[in-house]
């Protein structure tokens, strides 16, 4: 039980400092790209260092079709994910988002034959109907391109989970070396790197050094301790307390669909995980 109570602990930490990711972003004042180029650079920086504490025997560079698949979306979710941001609202991106554990069932079904359960497929449809309805709202809003851009993170994440998955026996911590490179790359030549300017700095160093790392490493360590469902459970916190941050420091007051569609895809997504969660009560019991 102590062990199942520290899992709980550290994932909802985990969850909590990742929900400040969103008002960190709009906080820094320069383009996606500029802030992209930092963000992939120190994600390398970090990964490495972590590698080197733990006196990893991985190569940290590894080239082999699973790890570049990986690496490759990975650097499609965080570029997608910051331009998602800075182009749409917080609230919409992170209700299009929290839908990645279903779009890895289906991916799984397709490219894993895992033939998710009926209870999963319901939740899909209704997760679908949710994010159809956040898209609608913005269809004729400058914010559409953000959301479809939410919409590409969302299934590069489930993409690149479900490639992981297939290779469960490696750990492909060494492929956020090359994402992240990759996203520096494509940024220098985007952005302005040097164009940050006062507090900018401060946030972006807050973010990419403090936040991002701690955030994962949490997420990484606490889900070791607690079943899948009750994790999904808990990822729902930054889709419920991440435009909240930005509401009360921005005055970003989330839309009307936003709050429906979104009530939608958190409701379908919870009641899905606390099912999954019984039914593996019931089987150990």
């Amino acid at each position: 039980m102590s062990e199942y109570i520290k899992g709980i602990l550290l994932t909802a930490t985990g969850v909590l400092v990742l929900s400040f990711d969103g008002l960190l972003i709009l906080l820094i004042s320069a383009d996606s790209f500029t802030l992209l180029f930092w963000r992939g650079l120190l994600l390398s920086v970090s990964v490495v260092v972590l590698l080197m504490l733990q006196k990893s025997t991985q190569p940290f560079m590894p080239m082999d079709a699973a790890s570049l698949r990986s690496s490759f979306f990975m650097t499609v979710s965080t570029i997608a994910f910051v331009m998602s941001i800075n182009l749409s609202s917080v609230a919409n991106v992170l209700v299009i988002i929290s839908s990645q554990p279903l779009f890895a069932a289906i991916l799984g079904w397709l490219f894993l034959r895992e033939m998710p359960k009926p209870v999963t497929w319901a939740a899909i449809v209704l997760s679908m109907l949710g994010i159809a309805w956040v898209l609608l709202g913005s269809w004729s809003e400058p914010n559409f391109l953000g959301d479809m851009l939410a919409l590409l993170c969302c299934v590069s994440l489930a993409a690149k989970f479900v490639n992981d998955r297939a290779v469960s026996h490696r750990d492909m911590t060494p492929t956020l070396i090359l994402a992240g490179l990759a996203v520096a790359l494509v940024s220098l030549f985007m952005g302005n790197p040097m164009a940050l300017s006062g507090d900018s700095w401060w946030y972006m160093v807050l973010l990419c050094l403090f936040v991002s790392p701690i955030a994962f490493c949490l997420i990484t360590i606490g889900p070791m301790r607690i079943p899948a469902a009750e994790v999904g459970m808990l990822m729902l916190l930054e889709t419920a307390v991440g435009p909240v941050w930005v509401w009360l420091v921005l005055n970003d007051i989330p839309s009307a669909t936003a709050v429906q569609g979104g009530s939608l895809v958190v409701g379908t997504l919870l009641l899905h995980s606390l099912y999954q969660w019984r039914s593996g009560q019931k089987r150990t019991s």
